[in-house]
């Protein structure tokens, strides 16, 4: 190892999934040990791996988290352990970028040879509303917190008295018809139907669970016969199942499906939207690296192509998929030529159009098979590296209630028999004797006592918090509970309310402040009225930083003041005369405001501010055209800051946006503008744009005469 933050290795394995870990201990395993730690280093966000087929167990409270989870350094003793964020990877450098942590400086890591085994990500963004509201089935804080989630519904619907609050609160919707979401909609039925008794106020008729599944039969990894098995089975226990259907939008409390059905729930799972890492994504468009589906193409040996020291493995690798029932035989040297066509034939053909699906089966026999080949070019060797010919041995699902579907070697098997086998399968495969034993008692228990209804919280997977918005999909309703801060990026956004339209919200503008720092509610439903893209803060982030200002939060408490009710507007329109609302604004405003032009310095604006002690100044071009308006502050800071001078044009200086109308509006309208901009006054202008006067509201207060107003 190097030092001053540098880290070399001959070999560096991305990614601490299933194909990641055994690929390091299967290098491991065919090195010295001293000598495996000094050469092979493994790097991942997390110091443990997760066993992903019995996460569903988790979130239905059969297991316990600890036991499908281990320690990276106890499986890969042999290696070296980097846990941190990878930030970047220079091909041509052969460096890695490591965000080690907040108390330690960013590391560069060298290497000889680079694994890519990163996985991929969540994306919910093109389904409106399932970024901010869905629950996932990702990591084991996903399972966890979606265990606490269902438990909680529970404890609030014992404390409703209104019906529909109560099934609004134990729908539960699974979106996802594979192993996923088949998984984990049993384990929440059995879930509920288990605890059911610790809840006597609740009855069966009051909870339901939904499967939404966008294809025509579930499980399409497996057979139609085994997935209609499967859709018979969680039918009749209690599941409700939707084929060929898809959530095309989702709130707080409810969620609608493309056939138009629209079912009120308050607890959604996504087990769809798998996307590539965006590392992956940004180093295969720098260095032209041929994907399929955003997943890396390799050749047979899981060297990418076109790279003589880069490897890919798992589920951002497209390995190409061996046929079923070719024999393979002995590897010729590289580079030497068949002997004859036969002795060519005899090597297992591969399917140029098929790669292998990204299940954990094949990802744990892609790291060892990579291990194996990444450890004979370590020791020198010249042979060719070992081509990867699994075609798998088959697929498991459990669906609940002591009932799985399974297809084995060609042989199908479903109902008690299938669980009994997904059950010593996999608990084969989980890693570490500890964690074996661990899972059996946990098994073993829930067979006797009542599964554990304690609410723990846990930290769940990052997704993506860009909302992308089709015309007329709905982000929330009036009512709902408010959980999301929002920023329009493109696009538009129209609140209504019981009257009709309120107001708009364009590019650049922010909502959602005044729930958030009140009651938590929203006053009025949100609607895109064309394409929109909208940035969401979590409300927790946004009170955090609004409430560790002072100014921001007066900033945003300044800003609520336009999301007003038209109960609330006509309330405040009743204080002004009617002989007054009839007016027009160019009756009232003032029509000799003192202005800013662009062509002034900055020191002629200072002495206008000097004589002229207002907060705030139109600005005109050369052409005498409004453009904005200028502040006291922002001369002030362009001076303070030294990016300006005092001999510098007031052009220099970004205007701010401010409402604009014409002199023949009533007063009437004026107010409303008013009230709805957040400002304190308003911009009179031409059709040409000519700045004709100002409107505020001292000038309302003089014609009416009312200084309470």
């Amino acid at each position: 190892m190097g030092t001053d933050n540098r880290f070399d290795f001959d070999v560096l394995i991305a990614g601490g999934g299933f194909a990641g870990v055994y690929c390091a201990q299967a290098i491991a395993r065919r090195l010295p040990t001293a000598e495996a730690r000094q050469r092979i280093a493994i790097v991942a966000d997390h110091n443990y791996m997760v066993f992903q087929p019995m996460l569903a167990e988790v979130a239905g409270s059969s297991i316990s988290p600890r036991h499908v989870v281990n320690p990276i350094r106890s499986l890969c003793r042999s290696v070296s352990v980097l846990r941190g964020a990878i930030t970047d990877i220079d091909l041509p450098a052969r460096t890695l970028a490591l965000n080690a942590g907040l108390f330690t400086p960013n590391l560069t890591v060298r290497y000889n040879h680079l694994v890519l085994a990163l996985g991929g990500i969540v994306d919910l963004s093109r389904v409106p509303g399932m970024p901010e509201h869905a629950f996932l089935m990702k990591s084991i804080g996903d399972a966890q917190e979606l265990r606490g989630a269902v438990i909680d519904r529970l404890e609030e619907a014992t404390l409703q008295r209104d019906e529909a609050a109560i099934k609004r609160l134990l729908t539960f919707v699974i979106v996802g018809g594979g192993y996923s979401g088949v998984e984990t909609a049993g384990q929440i039925l059995d879930l509920i139907q288990g605890i059911n008794r610790f809840y006597p106020r609740i009855a069966r008729r009051d909870y339901r669970v939904v499967l939404v599944h966008s294809g025509p039969h579930l499980l399409p990894e497996i057979s139609e016969d085994l997935g209609r098995y499967c859709e018979k089975n969680i039918s009749a226990r209690g599941v409700e199942i939707f084929l060929n259907t898809r959530v095309t939008s989702m709130t707080a409390s409810t969620v609608t499906l493309s056939d138009g059905r629209v079912f009120e729930s308050h607890t959604v799972v996504s087990t769809v939207g798998n996307a590539p890492h965006p590392l992956l994504v940004d180093l295969c468009k720098k260095n032209n690296i041929p994907t399929e589906k955003a997943r890396v193409i390799t050749d047979e040996s899981m060297r990418v192509q076109g790279f003589e020291n880069l490897w890919a493995a798992g589920d951002c690798a497209a390995v190409p998929m061996a046929v079923k029932g070719a024999k393979p035989s002995a590897a010729s040297p590289a580079g030497a030529a068949p002997a004859s066509a036969g002795a060519a034939m005899s090597v297992s053909p591969f399917d140029p159009r098929k790669y292998c699906p990204s299940t954990a089966q094949f990802a744990y026999r892609q790291g060892i098979c990579l291990g194996k080949n990444i450890a004979a070019i370590l020791k020198g060797s010249s042979a060719p590296p070992h081509k990867f010919t699994f075609t798998g041995l088959g697929e498991l699902a459990s669906i609940g209630h002591q009932s799985a579907v399974a297809d084995i070697m060609g042989l199908r098997f479903s109902g008690f028999i299938a669980w009994i086998m997904w059950r010593t399968i996999y608990l084969m495969k989980l890693p570490g004797l500890d964690r074996r034993l661990r899972v059996v008692i946990d098994w073993t228990l829930d067979l006797f006592f009542p599964r554990d209804i304690t609410l723990l919280r846990a930290r769940t997977t990052e997704v993506v918090q860009e909302v992308h918005l089709e015309k007329g999909d709905t982000i929330f309703h009036a009512g709902e509970p408010a959980t999301s801060f929002y920023v329009v990026k493109s696009g538009r956004i129209e609140l209504r309310d019981d009257t009709g339209p309120v107001m708009s919200i364009c590019p650049g503008e922010h909502f959602g402040e005044r729930a958030l720092l009140h009651d938590r509610k929203w006053r009025f439903t949100a609607t895109a009225t064309e394409p929109t893209t909208l940035v969401s803060l979590e409300a927790k982030v946004f009170q955090a930083i609004s409430g560790a200002s002072a100014s921001i939060h007066e900033f945003f408490e300044h800003s609520s003041q336009q999301y007003l009710s038209r109960q609330q507007i006509d309330s405040i329109k009743k204080t002004v005369s009617p002989e007054v609302l009839c007016l027009k604004c160019s009756d009232v405003m003032s029509k000799t405001p003192i202005t800013l032009r662009t062509t002034d310095t900055l020191a002629q604006a200072l002495a206008t501010v000097v004589k002229h002690p207002f907060n705030s100044f139109p600005l005109l071009d050369a052409n005498e055209k409004l453009i904005g308006l200028i502040t006291q502050s922002q001369i002030y800071d362009a001076l303070k800051d030294g990016d300006l001078t005092r001999e510098s044009l007031v052009e220099k200086l970004a205007p701010c946006a401010i409402p604009t109308i014409q002199g023949a509006t009533l007063i009437d309208d004026a107010l409303e503008t008013l009230m709805r901009s957040g400002r304190n006054k308003l911009l009179i202008a031409d059709s040409d744009g000519k700045l004709q006067g100002v409107l505020t509201p001292i000038d309302l207060l003089g014609r009416e005469g009312k200084p309470d107003l």
